[in-house]
């Protein structure tokens, strides 16, 4: 009995080790891509951020083979901090290039120090903490792009409000959604605020890459996507794989948000979970997963299968009753 329990006691201590390695292998990893190791390809912002207190920024940092690994972000300097922050790992450099191309169709950009994107994002991190704002879901994995701040030193708030003010300009939706830790009303009362209420919002990032509302108006989605692969895996003999709640959720970031449920069959195209030129989900999975490629592939092939039995996506949008696009 003792010698069963030195064997359990050794494995357990095994996995907890081999834990400990991944974790360190991964943070180690996102330090690499957030270093002088993979040089910067472009840092731009909008040229007039600091008068219109909101820094709308661009980063990308070459990987190799002419592809570059990119970050957005999106900084209200005068109230809610960081507001959005995505991205897209390993993609060709002309698809970056392009991008930017047709942001600065709307706005004029120019370069920005990275030394300076680091105060705003960090800068931005802190505020919202202070203020009581909610962060960008998953920022930290666009963050390690950038790199941390010098050692000792700390973000430079002087970036941030005017006079210690806060200048709060936004819809009372996006408030709302927005503001934890206090009711609307509660923050708007405070003395040292000062606020515009508008109908809707319209945010460089958002209105470029229209992920975040995407995003936000599928969230509430996930478990019920979740709920319906895992019976789908249990009426066909297998067990749910342990990343299919991960790829479930890449999965819907990934979804275009362009998708219209009352729209006709044959305007879906075929949804193929292990392409991620489809649906980008290996893309998004990979700066989790990339310790344990293998893993990560069965969880996407199973994900897939039951992508499969409902042959195109407008049979799936309607099976779990996703809304429309905006």
């Amino acid at each position: 009995m003792a010698t069963r329990q030195r064997k359990v006691e050794r494995r357990r201590l095994k996995r907890k080790d081999n834990l400990r390695r991944g974790r360190i292998t991964v943070l180690q990893r996102r330090q690499r891509l957030g270093s002088d190791v993979h040089p910067i390809h472009a840092c731009t912002a909008n040229r007039f951020w600091q008068d219109d207190g909101k820094a709308s920024i661009f980063l990308a940092r070459n990987v190799g083979d002419g592809r570059v690994t990119m970050a957005a972000f999106l900084v209200d300097t005068l109230a809610m901090g960081l507001k959005d922050a995505w991205g897209e790992i390993d993609i060709p450099t002309g698809d970056f290039d392009d991008m930017v191309s047709r942001y600065e169709e709307q706005i004029e950009v120019a370069p920005i120090n990275i030394g300076t994107v680091r105060h705003l994002v960090y800068g931005g991190i802190e505020l919202a903490r202070r203020l009581g704002f909610r962060l960008p879901r998953r920022y930290e994995r666009w963050t390690a792009i950038l790199g941390p701040l010098p050692p000792g030193e700390s973000p430079d708030m002087s970036l941030f409000l005017e006079d210690g003010k806060i200048n709060l300009c936004c819809s009372m939706r996006d408030l709302q959604e927005r503001l934890i830790g206090a009711t609307p009303e509660q923050f708007l009362s405070r003395s040292d605020v000062t606020f515009m209420l508008m109908d809707d919002d319209f945010t460089l990032l958002d209105g470029e890459k229209g992920e975040d509302a995407f995003q936000e108006q599928l969230a509430d989605l996930q478990t019920k996507i979740l709920e319906e692969a895992r019976q789908w895996c249990f009426a066909n003999g297998q067990i749910p794989h342990k990343l299919l709640p991960d790829v479930v959720a890449a999965a819907l970031e990934s979804l275009p948000a362009d998708i219209d449920a009352d729209a006709d069959e044959s305007e879906f195209p075929s949804i193929d979970p292990c392409d991620p030129t489809a649906l980008n989900t290996k893309r998004i999975l990979s700066a989790k997963c990339s310790d344990n490629p293998a893993a990560l592939d069965a969880a996407m092939d199973q994900f897939g299968a039951f992508i499969n039995s409902k042959g195109r996506s407008g049979e799936l949008i309607r099976t779990l009753n996703l809304p429309p696009s905006r």
